[in-house]
């Protein structure tokens, strides 16, 4: 080459370079302005508390309190909602990552820790989204405003501001950089390409293992090749892709197929999705109705939601009003197709926000819930980018050049106020109770929760009148349902509220008193016909066998003893001894759980003078629950029934229980059975073991009833 050559050429490299560096600091302004936006989009949301779900997941799971390999396999072996229910999830990375949480960083019911990762996982999917536009849009402007939008938009808040939104954050971010490693491997020769599909496998494994809804990983896969916006498709890529992705899914469906097989079958509530108890015409139009609904909320997420169980939304009956929906989507549905021949990116958009909405859709199989917010953490990606481009190609036909940017930068604002405004409604139970008898006022379990929270904080405007009224207000949206698709939990808070009104109005109206008691029996009653119903249809639907297989299963083994214990109460205090007796029994049958029920159990007992049964209840629950109230209790009935028997004598400190008395040794040791059975249905084996011998030799109780419980 000539000098003159190589002067050319280096003058040409030197006027190429500037614009190099100036893209890449295009790139790192994006990165910093879309972590501006997003930390204070969020920036209220780090105090927000352990509400609904959080506290049965990250308060009460014992799996993660502490790291062992015990509890790391027990993890990895059961589903995500064990041992409390049981819905059919298998999510054992999620569960890590709150074991990272709880025991690791010490965040244990401190909120802080459990907000930084979530934060922290969601700008890393929005940095992965910004990476993704950038290669697919080829723009950096629209490239940075989709991820934008997505970042700050306010219904991403029950997938990020909740705490135990991070299955959504962990499996999007599978999804997501599974993606990008796939067309890094595209481009890639010999062993960059086989570095490339490792990560894919990794991040399709993190998808998988954290929620179900990682599987829609080889699907975006599929389709970004068929699409075949570019010169041509990678047949040889996709395949590499397509096995690297189907490894780690096969591995997890395997394990999940085990998992389930043995847990108890799972429930879906039907007023959690009524779409479950639909026939399939039915289901379908209802799940095709609801897709509206998600679109407009993409559009103006003004009114947002945690929960939209029954009856928030009604199941489609057929109306013209429903075929009219249904056809509307069927149109959009077209319409989308028709972006093949149009514009491929859109078509891909348009199709990466049904697959990735698809498992979530009630369409193809009923799930736990008829509509969420989080089900759009994905696919609203998909939404976005193609408002993006509509917005961006309506600019450029604009008299003003910076039409596009001005309507983004609106956009962007409203999304942000509106997610700040959003993270307040996550801030306690009693802001997201309202948030939610405000945005679902025909949801049951609005006011139900409502009703709970007043119950139990005691804050302003939680008279017991306001209490009553918002469970009422849950019973009567539920009223319709049989037994069998009802909530029996509604029922049996509104008979304890209705209870309580009827002491708190004792001393000053009696007659009100009465119909307070009379309307919390009835609740009551009904609560335990629901638990009856649902039971018997839970066995028909392979409950009674599983149990079968499984004895000792704590799965609806103690029944509903709340409500029966609560009904033996009402009736007591109507005068109706017989019927609370009856109540009585069948609640100490079902192992209450707290000192108070045995209580209430106890006086039911005494109302009917079933003396024997009062005093076996009060020592039973006593060395259950350890109620010192009891014991005080059972001093009393002995002082005031058994006054002519050996039940009490002399102590240092006053009268106490003389258990070798013959009549405290019958009564002992007909509690014990109860005492190990609670212990039993409870696999607390050791103590049950302890307690048994405890009961023989330093009682003298016959062993025979205690083996047939704890055989040797």
């Amino acid at each position: 080459m000539s000098r003159r050559s190589r002067r050319k050429a280096a003058s040409v490299k030197e006027a190429a370079s500037p614009p190099r560096a100036l893209e890449q600091w295009h790139v790192i302004a994006a990165w910093v302005a879309l972590a501006v936006l997003t930390a204070l989009a969020y920036s209220n949301s780090f105090s927000t508390g352990f509400v609904l779900d959080n506290r049965g997941l990250l308060l009460q799971d014992s799996r993660i309190r502490d790291v062992t390999w015990e509890n790391v396999r027990l993890i990895l072996q059961h589903t995500y909602w064990w041992p409390t229910g049981e819905s059919g999830l298998y999510r054992p990375l999620t569960t890590l990552s709150y074991l990272f949480n709880y025991s690791v960083l010490g965040n244990t019911d401190s909120p802080l820790g459990y907000h930084w990762i979530n934060f922290l996982l969601h700008l890393g999917n929005v940095f992965l989204v910004y990476a993704l536009m950038r290669r697919l849009l080829r723009e950096n402007r629209a490239a940075f405003f989709s991820a934008a939008l997505w970042a700050v938009h306010p219904v991403l808040t029950e997938s990020v501001t909740n705490m135990i939104g991070r299955s959504d954050l962990l499996s999007g971010m599978g999804v997501l950089a599974g993606f990008l490693a796939y067309l890094k491997s595209t481009e890639s020769a010999r062993r960059s390409r086989l570095a490339w599909l490792g990560v894919l496998m990794a991040t399709a494994a993190m998808g998988v293992f954290s929620k179900e809804t990682g599987v829609t990983l080889l699907g975006v896969i599929i389709l970004y090749e068929l699409v075949g916006w570019r010169e041509r498709r990678q047949a040889r890529a996709l395949i590499y892709g397509c096995i690297a992705a189907l490894v780690p899914m096969t591995v997890m469906l395997i394990q999940r197929a085990r998992v389930l097989a043995a847990s108890p079958p799972a429930q879906f509530p039907y007023t959690d999705n009524p779409i479950v108890g639909a026939d399939f015409l039915t289901g379908r139009l209802t799940a095709l109705k609801i897709i509206p609904r998600y679109l407009w909320l993409t559009a103006c997420p003004l009114r947002l939601s945690s929960d939209y169980s029954y009856a928030q939304i009604p199941l489609a009956r057929g109306t013209w009003q429903d075929w009219a929906v249904c056809s509307l989507v069927i149109a959009l549905g077209l319409l989308a197709a028709g972006l093949y021949h149009w514009n491929r990116a859109a078509f891909f958009f348009t199709a990466f926000a049904a697959i990735t909405f698809a498992p979530t859709s009630n369409l193809f199989f009923p799930i736990g819930a008829i509509m969420a917010e989080r089900f759009l953490y994905l696919p609203a990606i998909g939404l976005i980018a193609c408002l993006v481009m509509a917005i961006d190609a309506a600019g450029k036909r604009a008299p003003a050049r910076q039409f596009a940017p001005a309507v983004f930068s609106v956009l962007i604002m409203a999304y942000a106020i509106r997610t700040w405004a959003r993270n307040g409604d996550w801030q306690s139970e009693m802001t997201m109770a309202q948030a939610c008898v405000r945005d679902s006022p025909a949801s049951y379990k609005g006011h139900l929760l409502l009703a709970s929270v007043l119950d139990a904080q005691r804050a302003p405007g939680s008279s017991p009148e306001a209490i009553v009224a918002e469970g009422d207000r849950a019973v009567a949206i539920l009223e319709p349902l049989p037994d069998v698709r009802s909530s029996a939990d509604a029922y049996r808070s509104s008979g304890a509220w209705h209870l309580a009104m009827g002491d708190y109005l004792h001393s000053n109206d009696a007659s009100a008193s009465a119909h307070e008691y009379e309307r919390a029996a009835d609740l009551l009653q009904r609560s335990l016909a629901i638990v009856k119903a649902q039971r018997k249809d839970y066995d028909r639907k392979g409950g009674a066998e599983w149990a079968r297989r499984h004895p000792g299963s704590p799965l609806f083994a103690r029944g509903d003893s709340d409500s029966a214990w609560m009904l033996a109460a009402a009736c007591w205090r109507l005068g109706r001894g017989h019927q609370a007796a009856d109540a009585a029994a069948q609640a100490l049958a079902q192992i209450p759980s707290s000192g108070e029920a045995y209580r209430q159990i106890a006086f039911a007992f005494a109302s009917d003078r079933r003396f024997d049964d009062a005093a076996q209840s009060l020592i039973e629950g006593g060395l259950i629950t350890g109620d010192a109230r009891l014991h005080a209790d059972l001093l009393d009935l002995y002082h005031n029934h058994f006054a002519g028997t050996c039940a009490l004598k002399t102590g240092p400190e006053g009268p106490a229980v003389d258990v070798h008395c013959d009549v405290v040794h019958i009564h002992l040791c007909a509690a014990g059975v109860g005492v190990i059975e609670a212990y039993v249905q409870d696999k607390l084996w050791g103590k049950a073991r302890e307690q048994k011998q405890e009961f023989i030799k330093n009682y003298g109780c016959p062993p025979g009833p205690l083996n047939q419980i704890l055989p040797e």
